[in-house]
């Protein structure tokens, strides 16, 4: 190899070289103010403390460097007849079948911070008639947020009546309502003594990961507890 050809030879290699640097360095500037741009992170989420008391929330986090206030939740909501259904996105666009939650305060998210806002529905809205929802920050941006689907949703958001007990005589009274709240299942019972039915309510609340496992607890207290409460032969269910 004579030196003309060496010397060519080391200009393509620092060619080669200097391009890759310059394409690592445009990926690197690129990546940098995709950081420094308000990103966010959006979960719902749908839980119960008891029967009529839900813990429905959207948990936003921002994972942008630069700080977001939000400005309001914007649920969908599936229209009831076909027609509206078959066109409800121009029905959408013209802002029927939504809602707006605005928050109490406002909030503005830095990076690393998070903030829970309860979903809030108006009378006469089921959350299984919700089918998408997002978050629009100060500039009007929307964030779509992670909403599962209906069958989905009307499992974990939902709650029902499942089984209802009463049992009496002249003194006492005993009453049981077994309940399927979301994925679990809540045996309510309430019993008291009644002179005059002036005797104070108690009760008490069981949790069940399982069918299987409220029904045999729903069968112990209607069949067995419940009645020796009545003869007085107990004070309380357990």
């Amino acid at each position: 190899m004579n030196q003309t050809e060496a010397l060519a030879l080391w200009g393509a290699v620092t060619g080669t070289i200097g391009t890759l640097a310059g394409l690592l360095n445009l990926w690197l500037r690129f990546r940098q103010h995709g950081l420094d741009k308000p990103k966010l992170k959006c979960e719902s989420s749908f839980g119960y403390d008891g029967p009529n008391f839900s813990k429905h929330k959207i948990t936003i986090r921002a994972i942008g460097r630069r700080p977001v206030s939000i400005d309001s939740i914007r649920y969908f909501i599936t229209p009831r007849s076909w027609k509206q259904r078959a066109t409800k996105y121009w029905q959408h666009k013209s802002g029927r079948w939504m809602w707006h939650q605005e928050p109490k305060q406002k909030v503005k998210l830095s990076e690393g911070e998070k903030v829970d806002f309860p979903i809030l529905l108006p009378n006469g809205i089921s959350i299984t008639e919700i089918y998408k929802a997002e978050i629009i920050d100060q500039t009007g941006q929307s964030w779509p947020v992670k909403w599962p689907p209906h069958e989905k949703l009307k499992k974990i958001a939902t709650q029902e009546v499942l089984d209802e007990s009463v049992k009496e005589n002249e003194r006492r009274v005993v009453s049981v309502t077994g309940y399927r709240v979301g994925e679990k299942y809540f045996l309510d019972t309430k019993f008291n003594t009644k002179p005059g039915r002036t005797g104070k309510t108690c009760g008490r609340g069981f949790w069940f990961l399982g069918l299987n496992e409220y029904n045999e607890k729903l069968h112990e207290v209607t069949e067995c507890q419940a009645d020796k409460f009545l003869s007085g032969e107990v004070e309380e269910i357990l």
